[in-house]
């Protein structure tokens, strides 16, 4: 969908935005949903303690190491045609999920899901970022954006407490089953058909070596980083020297490549490596401090599946509010300015969760102070940084959009593999049992807030009465080119 004028969305630009924001919603709640009902389902299904955390694993891999594969593929056959088709493969794989009669079928049908869901985020994205004219329309769009797939990270702990409590496992699956018949019947009504490119333009041709082995490292890398080995050292090992030979093949086989999945000349805009290097450090720390909340809520304060994702539901308002009002400022403040700021405050967050989150304080005074301020910072510092990140030209919109994505995804990943690896060290003195983990992601936050002097900020030329202002997204996009 071409880029629309004027000063304020239309009524089509609106219904478009909900309608991508609902779609990765969906996506990002899947990603955590499973969680809160893993008990459930290892009971039912009879899964061995030693798989079940497949059942998460499964979808993360295939999500996290297909997107900017899947971006790139959008960019050359149609953003439209890939979502569209994401969208049914991920309502499918929902209902085969909802149905599993054996482990073995539920851990498949997540891995498909985690296919849909590839397929679906990068495309969404770069839609969302064509349908808006560069500047406060589109800052204003991806802070929507970002507050509703940031909520969607958080919600999914309260809505997989609330569904398993009153409907079961299968139903956390199964809801996906209308949602997405209706998201698939509304992309057909508002997405214009993908343009087609004309006859005289050469093709741009999918690298497909490139793509593979690209697909292979990130999910090998996603599984060691899940720990699936049951810990056998040589398992460990092997899986090391693979994803090595991997990512080497993968260097010398983009630089010969003609149209690389995964450009040099990407990464080397310096707004595309700052923003993304700032997410994962981000989404490391808010992924750690979640998940050692929700295991002091349950085995230290005693509280059950429901009143765990109850917990998790002023998070959640939090980043809803915040976000769109830094997004729709971001014009006017600056993009370094927030991305400090939001990891600051979130820095400050863990550090009193350092202090307050134990067995012996209660959810009012020991945790939610803490996971606020998280929350605050995320709301403040998630849209400037996809504004970042998205600040290239329209024919890689699709490949930058997967790239963000990504590094959401295996930020996310490291971060809670390391990050619980430290926690496990021991508490701080009588704090609490997680109280060094907490640290360690304060210690993340802040050399994100650090990092966040690197990024560009805007520089308008000089300009004549008849020249109009020069968008935010414009002007660091112009300043990043490669020389």
């Amino acid at each position: 969908m071409a880029a629309e004028s004027g000063a304020t969305w239309t009524r089509r630009q609106r219904a478009l935005l909900w309608l991508l924001c609902s779609a990765q919603f969906v996506l990002i709640v899947d990603v955590v949903v499973v969680n809160i009902a893993v008990p459930s389902i290892r009971s039912e299904l009879d899964v061995p303690v030693s798989f079940l955390q497949l059942t998460s694993v499964a979808y993360t891999v295939a999500f996290g190491s297909l997107m900017i594969v899947a971006g790139r593929a959008g960019d050359i056959f149609g953003r439209r045609r890939l979502l569209i088709a994401g969208l049914i493969l991920f309502t499918v794989m929902s209902l085969l999920c909802g149905l599993a009669q054996e482990g073995w079928q539920l851990f498949a049908a997540r891995a498909g899901q985690g296919v849909g869901a590839a397929m679906v985020s990068p495309s969404a994205m770069a839609l969302l970022v064509g349908a808006f004219r560069e500047g406060q329309l589109r800052n204003r769009a991806l802070g929507i954006w970002t507050a509703v797939a940031s909520a969607g990270g958080i919600a999914g702990q309260l809505l997989g407490g609330v569904v398993t409590e009153y409907i079961g496992w299968r139903g956390i699956f199964l809801i996906n089953v209308p949602i997405g018949a209706l998201v698939v019947i509304s992309a057909l009504r508002l997405l214009s058909a993908d343009g087609q490119r004309p006859s005289d333009e050469p093709r741009e041709r999918l690298d497909v070596p490139g793509a593979i082995l690209l697909a292979a490292t990130l999910g090998g890398t996603s599984v060691l980083l899940a720990d699936v080995s049951g810990g056998e050292s040589w398992l460990t090992a092997t899986g090391l020297l693979v994803v090595g030979l991997l990512a080497v093949a993968l260097v010398m086989v983009e630089r010969r490549a003609p149209e690389p999945v995964l450009p040099g000349k990407l990464l080397a805009r310096r707004n595309v490596a700052v923003a993304n290097v700032v997410l994962m450090l981000n989404a490391s720390a808010t992924t750690s401090a979640l998940y050692f909340s929700t295991l002091t809520m349950q085995t230290e304060m005693g509280y059950g599946p429901l009143q765990t994702g109850l917990g998790f539901a002023p998070i959640t308002l939090i980043v809803l509010l915040i976000a769109p009002k830094a997004g729709a400022l971001v014009e006017r403040v600056g993009a370094r300015t927030f991305l400090l700021l939001g990891s600051l405050v979130a820095a400050a967050g863990l550090l009193l969760l350092v202090f307050t989150a134990s067995g012996s304080g209660s959810y009012l005074t020991g945790i939610l102070p803490g996971l606020a301020l998280v929350a605050a910072g995320n709301g403040l510092s998630y849209a400037p940084m996809v504004s970042l990140a998205t600040a290239v030209p329209e024919s890689e919109h699709g490949r930058a959009s997967g790239l963000i994505n990504t590094a959401q995804e295996l930020g996310s990943a490291i971060g809670l593999a390391v990050l619980a690896s430290v926690a496990t060290l021991g508490a701080l003195g009588s704090l609490g049992n997680y109280s060094l983990g907490y640290l360690a992601a304060a210690g993340a936050a802040l050399v994100a807030g650090m990092l966040a002097f690197a990024a560009p900020e805007p520089t308008p030329p000089p300009q004549t009465p008849q020249d109009p202002p020069t968008p935010l997204a414009a002007r660091e996009g112009n300043r990043t080119e490669e020389t």
